[in-house]
């Protein structure tokens, strides 16, 4: 395949972008898995690591810690904004590689340089940690822009449905450099992520383009939506060649949209809503599954982390699957309900089937199907469909604003849920935390309920028509039978 050709001009970018995010996961998913060996380190229990306690016990650093995951998501959720804003007025891919780059040196300031240089400061924690947060949002909106900008719609579900797995193959990948690093010491762990995310930064900038360049071949099919041909009228058609043509091609000159603007867009409001249900789910795992693992049944760390991927397992194939299956009905959101509505009754059997390794992987497997899989699909192919709908009029300007908004949004949400999920567990036990998350997905599932509604409807309708049209067709095909009787 020439190296000029799109076909591998897309492959390149669908590749690097994934691995890209993926990245941004890995690092992201760090302090989740070493929180039991940082808190023991801040609590002066470090057999190797002597210095005065951060924390007068366990339990405070836990809530430390929590704390950190709420501050994290919520400057996180308000960058989301920013960045998606500004990755409609610039180049999205310097904003990515910006994250990229600035998200290793604050691995580097949080995890290892304290450690290295016995300087532990609750105050320092905080800042750098808002930090991380603020250029860890520099990703996903504007990564779904470039995605948007090289794959046309047909098969967008499977296509975004597959790339949008980077996430929970990032959770996984995250989590197995934790488990072979963390014997070094978990200070190893925050330099090797920023090592690897640093690296991946420089070739995304080197590597690939932001968009097809106008023009070429690629750029008018993928672009057919955001571009029109303008031809002389006065020309006659033999007068024009394809390359004429091509040559004709002009940009439309779209306005950015504001959030106000992307907020009133057919079904924004209502997949904004539900992704600030279903994220918070979503991140409680990612950030306290390895943590519960290790409290609840005492099990090493690197073990649980090892065993916590089957979570991700379980989101790379709902999100792969649910892609192809929505672009097989045509419509998203009865697939998403599917998910939610299974995941209340894996929510509630997880809760309570103690530590049998077995039938823990299998469950996380299945809580990954139904809740990360719906996640990833509607800050992935959704956003894509919703930053490009037919009340855009071809404005391609919108996308990393809708993306940002409906992520952003997620993330607020998921801020929240973070400073609940320590302190209900202290009060009530980890049982009663599964009976928070399954009343948040029962709220995502009602936030989608019209737009199901709707869609089951157009669905039912579609298939009756089928089914009359079968009807009247084998009519025709048994007449001449009958008339020769």
């Amino acid at each position: 395949m020439p190296l000029d050709s799109p076909h591998f001009k897309r492959g390149v970018v669908f590749s690097l972008t994934f691995l890209s995010y993926a990245l941004y996961h890995a690092s992201r998913k760090n302090l989740s898995g070493v929180k039991a060996s940082i808190s023991q380190d801040w609590v002066g229990n470090s057999t190797f690591h002597t210095h005065p306690p951060l924390f007068k016990d366990e339990d405070s650093a836990k809530n430390f810690l929590g704390s950190l995951d709420g501050i994290f998501m919520i400057f996180y959720a308000a960058a989301l904004f920013f960045w998606g804003w500004i990755g409609d007025r610039w180049n999205p891919k310097h904003v990515v590689v910006f994250g990229m780059i600035a998200s290793a040196v604050t691995l580097i300031l949080f995890g290892s340089l304290p450690y290295w240089l016995y300087f532990y400061s609750i105050p320092f924690y905080i800042t750098i940690y808002i930090l991380f947060g603020i250029v860890q949002a520099c990703g996903w909106p504007n990564e779904v822009t470039i995605m948007a900008n090289w794959f046309p719609h047909e098969n967008r579900g499977a296509v975004m449905g597959a790339w949008a797995s980077c996430q929970p193959l990032g959770n996984v990948v995250g989590a197995l450099v934790i488990s072979w690093v963390l014997p070094l010491g978990y200070q190893w762990t925050f330099a090797f992520n920023a090592f690897l995310i640093f690296v991946g930064g420089l070739l995304l900038h080197f590597l690939i383009d932001v968009k097809p360049k106008t023009g070429s071949a690629s750029g008018a099919n993928i672009s057919e939506n955001s571009r029109r041909t303008v031809v002389d009228s006065e020309e006659s058609d033999a007068e024009v060649s394809n390359s004429r043509q091509l040559d004709s091609v002009e940009e439309i000159n779209h306005e950015p949209i504001t959030f106000y603007d992307a907020l009133l867009l057919p079904n924004v409001a209502a997949y904004c809503l539900c992704n600030a249900c279903v994220k918070m789910v979503n991140y409680a795992f990612f950030f306290w599954l390895p943590f519960y693992l290790t409290h609840k049944f005492h099990w090493p760390e690197t073990e649980a982390n090892q065993l916590a991927i089957w979570y991700d397992l379980g989101g790379i194939v709902g999100s792969v699957a649910g892609g192809i299956l929505s672009d097989k009905l045509g419509k998203r959101s009865p697939v998403i309900m599917l998910m939610l509505l299974s995941s209340l009754f894996a929510l509630f059997l997880y809760a309570s089937i103690g530590d049998n390794r077995l039938l823990n992987g299998f469950m996380m497997c299945v809580l990954g199907v139904t809740i990360s899989g719906p996640y990833n699909l509607i800050v992935g192919t959704i956003s894509v469909d919703l930053g490009s709908q037919p009340a855009l009029a071809g404005n391609e300007k919108a996308m990393s604003t809708v993306t940002g908004l409906i992520d952003g949004t997620g993330s607020a949400g998921s801020a929240i849920g973070q400073f609940f999920v320590p302190l209900v567990q202290n009060a009530f036990g980890w049982t009663y935390v599964f009976y928070m998350f399954i009343v948040m997905n029962l709220l995502s599932a009602l936030c989608l309920l019209k737009r199901f509604l709707s869609d089951t409807r157009v669905l039912w309708r579609n298939y009756r028509r089928r089914g009359a049209f079968s009807v009247r067709r084998q009519a025709l095909e048994d007449e001449p039978l009958l008339a020769s009787d």
